[in-house]
């Protein structure tokens, strides 16, 4: 049996579905998912092992048109992901209200290795499906548009399909037991800033970050100690909340998602929140949270 293998780059907009077509893809609460644009800013592997095939994903940050420096960072994420995979996997929002946007990106797209995938298409009735494919293919001279829902699973297999028949033969790049090449202490960082995000809403902008100031790993319990990093003190006491309430409850599902990604094993999980004025226009802020 043929055995093929590459590097499978999802590219496309802010909140088109990325991180949550990864965890789909892989099985695993790879990526952190939010509802909110722009929670995925480093490049995220996630790998997918089959009989005939072994499929690494590179979830990336969205495609957008912002100048804060943290941004570019996130753009020369998505310009290193491009240059070193196999296959582009091109989301596309058929709501999307920045167009131009995608258009931009098949721009730097536009070759036999781009495959067009049309998320969210369980919002779709029939007639919308094939007028929005028929719309690309005019825009973008497409012979094949794939549709999926991410959230729910649908065209997720034939997907997968489609990804082993576009691959080169080649040899398999990690054990079939690794989903992942990201260290336990990046996923926990993500898992802190995941629950952060999902509960603090509209409260606090994207000037958040985690950085783990110790974790270490014992026979029987894991003991991590992070700060969540904001640049303002009045985000300070929000992310704090009244009484404590929000950091606690921030830090219990934070462990909670920790320690499922570590086998049940027990985690105490210490936060603190520590303000950092404009550390998202700080180059050598940027590198000391892990953005460089």
């Amino acid at each position: 049996m043929t055995f093929k293998s590459g590097y499978i780059a999802i590219l496309g907009q802010p909140n088109v579905g990325k991180s949550t077509l990864i965890n789909c893809l892989i099985g695993e609460a790879v990526a952190i998912v939010s509802p909110k644009p722009q929670t995925t800013r480093n490049r995220i592997i996630g790998i997918l092992n089959r009989p005939d095939a072994q499929m690494i994903f590179i979830d990336t940050p969205g495609y957008h048109s912002i100048p804060r420096l943290l941004h570019q960072f996130m753009l020369n994420e998505i310009e290193k992901t491009i240059e070193e995979s196999d296959l582009f996997c091109f989301l596309v929002d058929p709501q999307t209200d920045k167009p131009e946007l995608d258009d931009e990106l098949m721009d730097r797209l536009k070759n036999a290795k781009t495959m067009v995938i049309v998320n969210k298409a369980d919002t779709l009735t029939l007639e919308k499906k094939t007028a929005f494919a028929e719309e690309l293919r005019d825009r973008w001279g497409l012979k094949e548009v794939f549709f999926i829902s991410a959230i729910c699973g649908d065209g997720i297999e034939e997907l997968i399909t489609a990804f082993t028949a576009r691959l080169k033969e080649g040899p398999a790049f990690f054990g079939e037991d690794i989903y992942t090449e990201l260290p336990v202490r990046f996923l926990a960082a993500e898992a802190i800033r995941e629950q952060a995000m999902l509960l603090l809403h509209q409260e606090v902008p994207y000037g958040m970050a985690v950085e783990i100031e110790s974790f270490e790993e014992k026979a029987q319990i894991t003991v991590i100690k992070a700060a969540l990093i904001v640049e303002r003190t009045s985000h300070k006491s929000m992310v704090i909340g009244k009484g404590g309430q929000m950091i606690k409850k921030i830090g219990t599902r934070a462990r909670e998602k920790i320690e499922f990604m570590m086998g049940e094993h027990k985690v105490f999980l210490e936060l603190f929140v520590k303000v950092d004025a404009d550390w998202t226009r700080s180059p050598d802020k940027l590198r000391q949270y892990g953005y460089a």
